[in-house]
């Protein structure tokens, strides 16, 4: 027997990266227990107070206030709360095809400070529309919170690269400066040069300039704009600075190129 428990309904639109299937909370009574069972999507509870415990393939785990126990799919659990200090949880259930913080391949996750997302729940709950686009926003911010407590010292080469060259993607029409990428990063410039080369195969700089010319390329080939405009939509200041790094590149110069392309789709 449990009292208070709150599921509320959702709509499954089937969203790619991250669909939630249910969310709500429940305070338990003594020994209330759930299981064994399996689900067929991540079932995340957040343990606002008291205690229980959990048990999965890797074990049994002692579980109390500020933890999150993980349910993966097609996992067998069992979980009951506590004879004489029964727990009160929240959960958070989703299907997701994006990679997940890394933590979440744990069984239990201390997360005190996760705890205003899992709470938030009451405030929404009652909402008629709107509460997938809000589940979702706040399982990226969870996940947010569980990348910042899963840093990696390892894999943090990776994350900076990562990290840059999105800024590449994303910035290669302004101004960019390397060192101020390496600055954003929190990182030296020398450092960011050598480990960005050392994954990617070429250095930053050379990154970028592969990047806007590319693009170049395909603004002329594929969409047919004019090479005076193309050259500052990729964030040349320069058409002869620009022209002269297109023909390095290309081997022929923007309006060769063009003409190269009308030719060959013509």
């Amino acid at each position: 027997m449990s009292y208070d428990v709150r599921d509320f309904m959702i709509k499954n639109n089937n969203y790619k990266d991250i669909n939630p299937l249910c969310a709500g909370w429940q305070e338990c009574t003594p020994g209330h227990f759930f299981g064994p069972t399996s689900r067929t999507y991540y079932l995340l509870h957040y343990v606002a107070c008291g205690r229980g415990v959990f048990e999965n393939r890797e074990g049994r785990f002692d579980v109390s206030q500020g933890q999150i126990f993980v349910i993966k799919p097609d996992e067998i659990t069992f979980y009951q709360a506590d004879a004489s200090e029964p727990w009160t949880y929240y959960w958070i259930g989703f299907e997701c095809n994006i990679q997940m913080p890394s933590i979440l391949q744990q069984s239990v996750i201390n997360s005190q400070n996760c705890e205003h997302i899992f709470t938030s729940l009451r405030s929404f709950s009652a909402l008629e529309y709107g509460k997938e686009n809000l589940l979702c926003s706040k399982i990226y911010e969870l996940f947010s919170i569980l990348d910042k407590n899963s840093t990696n010292t390892e894999n943090q080469p990776l994350d900076y690269i990562l990290r840059a060259k999105n800024y590449i993607e994303s910035n290669y029409v302004n101004d960019i400066k390397i060192e101020q990428i390496a600055k954003y990063l929190n990182i030296d410039r020398s450092y960011f040069t050598n480990i960005f080369k050392k994954h990617i195969g070429v250095s930053p700089q050379e990154y970028l300039v592969d990047y806007r010319l590319n693009k170049a390329a395909q603004l002329i080939s594929v969409y047919g704009y004019k090479p005076s405009g193309v050259c500052f939509a990729v964030g040349y200041k320069d058409a002869v600075n620009f022209s002269r790094m297109f023909k390095r590149r290309f081997g022929v110069s923007p309006s060769q190129y063009a003409k190269g392309t009308v030719r060959k789709n013509g």
